[in-house]
């Protein structure tokens, strides 16, 4: 039998949990110097919450050392620090295996923190896309110009990407366009709030938005070449939707839209004292272009 398998079966080495194995901390020993441990001892290996306790003692039961090792991520780590800890006691220690001052012994050993647990980051439940656009209103004799302000909400999917369904919100209008009667005219527009549910399809950075939308209206009014003339408000209601295309330029969205409202109200045009009267257009369609770019998250 070799030197250094008679050191091996001298030392007993007592671990409790299984890491580090028991094989692993005596291959260690051998391999650091298994010359300095021939001498009978036992070393005992104990977990403390987030510690491991070095404990070696000789034959006779005299602390040699004991000390304190940070667990670590690897249980191969912990057995070579453990094994430092074994070699150099036994190797400092008298040959009569007696201590009779117990103190820490002064080992340098690289330091196992334990690995941080980070937390997934938090992500934004809804997904908020704003925009602007300008445009025009097809209407007969004379078209009128306008913007919109858009709003797109969705919500989050698991992976972290805005839902294919949503909620689509327009606010806006046109400048006031000119509906002539028998004995003058008037000059009139509506400011719509549109609100309905949007459908998101894509490939790659283009988009098509489809949406249906409820479009409370207010119009305005205001008579011309009339021999008295005032403002007049009224209330009407359109059910309508419409489509927008766009690519992702970064957090940009440059985009075309289509829009097309039916109202369900019929909305009249009385001069005052006579019988002229004409309907306002039962209908709104707007072209626009505009950009749009994403807020949150």
């Amino acid at each position: 039998m070799t030197a250094a398998s008679v050191a091996v079966a001298a030392l007993r080495v007592l671990v409790e949990g299984g890491c580090p194995p028991v094989a692993a901390v005596e291959a260690r020993i051998v391999a650091l110097d298994a010359a300095v441990m021939s001498q009978p001892a036992v070393a005992h290996l104990e977990p403390l919450d987030e510690l491991l306790r070095v404990e070696v003692r000789s034959s006779s039961g005299a602390l040699l050392v004991v000390h304190d090792l940070a667990i670590g991520p690897s249980c191969e780590d912990l057995a070579a620090a453990a094994a430092v800890v074994i070699a150099t006691a036994l190797g400092s220690s008298p040959s009569g295996g007696e201590q009779p001052a117990i103190g820490p012994v002064m080992i340098p050993l690289p330091v196992l923190p334990k690995p941080l647990v980070s937390k997934p980051p938090r992500r934004p439940p809804l997904s908020l896309e704003l925009g602007l656009s300008v445009g025009m209103e097809v209407s007969w004799p004379r078209p009128g110009g306008g913007g919109f302000l858009w709003g797109s909400l969705s919500p989050m999917t698991k992976e972290g990407q805005p839902s294919r369904w949503g909620l689509m919100v327009l606010l806006g209008g046109t400048s006031l366009k000119q509906q002539q009667l028998r004995h003058g005219s008037v000059d009139w527009t509506r400011i719509e709030a549109s609100l309905g549910p949007r459908l998101r399809l894509g490939f790659r950075s283009w988009l098509c938005d489809l949406f249906a939308t409820v479009t409370p209206a207010l119009v305005l009014l205001r008579g011309r070449d009339l021999p008295v003339t005032f403002d007049s408000q009224g209330f009407d209601l359109g059910l309508g939707g419409g489509v927008r295309f766009g690519a992702r330029l970064g957090s940009l969205l440059p985009f075309a839209a289509l829009t097309a409202t039916g109202f369900v109200r019929e909305q009249r045009l009385q001069v005052l004292g006579s019988e002229d009267s004409e309907r306002l257009p039962p209908f709104a369609v707007h072209i626009s272009l505009g950009l749009g770019g994403l807020t949150l998250p």
